[in-house]
């Protein structure tokens, strides 16, 4: 199991509940090809930018101007009082929401900065440590947030939210024991379900998969009242391990009934998108993610789907998540590597230049999506070199095993 922050890994990279039982998911920007040679050092040569076929074509979303309205009370609170720690924390929670909700990492990046100012005090608040430390985790800044959880941790060392962000930020990188360790300061200081699944995310990519999984489903049994996001959360870490026992019934209920608790939840749309796609089933695809263009992690999806389709449409959203690309390019924008490589590998075919991504990004992020486009765009050593991790952690995934035939 594992806890997922991001995204488009989305997860790109993980994400995590918050202590309170709310999330706060990695989101990951679009991107561009133009640029992809001299940012990336490869070239394209098949990559034709989007031009749309008329003036009403939608490029893009923006959250819409009811959603924009909700802040605006937050936004007043803090200008009639900047010296208002509550009102930065409040205004900055609310940028995250709409930034989870919207698919848009701009939001994320107001979250941070709304905080800027609060954490350059040598006095400065756990609190504003801490949620700024959330907001760079799902911008993939991963050693700046380690640094403010640091800090917050020496302020308040039983700070649950800390700990579970920093064990969601070791494990996307791999670094399993550290991160199994800080699961274990949540006992005692968190509901038991969010340190129980922390320790269960990281047994799970270190040889207990099946432990895990029994494990969890008996956690879900007990106990009622949960809020939807945390159930979402939960059914959805049962899902993804479901899909690694190579149990596809098992884990298409997990996911339906995630999506039910939580129908907004990104990460799990994209997880059940990814199972009927590797089963082939390209139209049930597009069929659920019609409406979710704007989510740059399911966008994706829908490339792939109407790829297989030979679709007008899967043309269009190819070319849209091209575009999209290159514009977070432009922006300096990099945390969607292991994204842009499922695209390349299995909408444009390129082999190698996917690798090359796959490898930048094995340098970030270490989750089971990240683990996979590296094993099924690798040459034979890298493939090797791959080989010697899995091994070496006791790694399990059926995935792999079926790539491998």
């Amino acid at each position: 199991m594992k806890l997922r922050t991001t995204m488009f890994s989305t997860r790109p990279c993980s994400r995590s509940p918050r202590a309170s039982g709310r999330f706060v998911r990695g989101l990951v920007a679009p991107a561009l090809m133009t640029l992809f040679g001299a940012v990336f050092g490869v070239g394209i040569s098949d990559a034709t930018p989007y031009t749309p076929q008329s003036d009403d074509a939608i490029l893009m979303r923006v959250p819409a101007a009811v959603q924009q309205r909700e802040l605006q009370p937050l936004r007043h609170a803090l200008a009639e009082n900047p010296q208002d720690l509550t009102a930065a924390l409040n205004l900055s929670k609310a940028y995250l929401d709409l930034g989870r909700r919207e698919g848009d990492p701009r939001f994320i990046s107001y979250a941070q900065a709304t905080l800027a100012n609060w954490i350059q005090r040598p006095d400065a608040a756990a609190d504003a440590l801490v949620l700024t430390a959330v907001a760079l985790q799902s911008l993939h800044r991963f050693d700046d947030s380690l640094a403010l959880l640091s800090r917050a941790l020496r302020i308040e060392p039983r700070n649950a939210q800390a700990w579970l962000t920093r064990a969601t930020i070791l494990q996307v990188r791999g670094e399993f024991a550290a991160a199994r360790q800080s699961c274990v300061h949540l006992i005692g200081i968190a509901d038991p379900v969010i340190a129980l699944a922390c320790a269960g995310a990281t047994n799970a990519m270190t040889g207990k998969l099946q432990q895990s999984y029994a494990a969890l489903t008996a956690l879900m049994s007990t106990g009622q009242g949960r809020a939807a996001a945390v159930d979402s959360w939960l059914l959805g870490q049962l899902g993804e391990m479901a899909v690694r026992l190579n149990d596809s019934l098992a884990a298409e209920r997990h996911f339906q009934a995630a999506m039910r608790a939580d129908p907004r939840d990104v990460q799990v749309k994209a997880e059940y998108a990814d199972l009927l796609l590797r089963e082939q089933r390209w139209n049930e695809v597009t069929a659920m993610l019609a409406d979710n263009e704007a989510q740059d992690p399911l966008l994706l999806r829908l490339a792939i789907a109407g790829h297989h389709l030979n679709s007008a449409k899967g043309r269009r959203w190819g070319d849209l998540y091209e575009e999209r690309y290159q514009t977070a390019l432009l922006d300096g924008d990099t945390t969607h590597l292991r994204e842009h490589a499922r695209y390349l590998l299995e909408v444009r075919g390129a082999t190698s230049q996917a690798l090359q991504l796959a490898q930048r990004n094995w340098q970030v992020q270490r989750e089971p999506a990240d683990i996979r486009i590296y094993w099924q765009s690798a040459d034979r050593d890298s493939r090797a070199a791959l080989s010697q991790w899995i091994a070496a952690n006791h790694y399990q995934d059926a995935v792999l095993q079926e790539a491998s035939r």
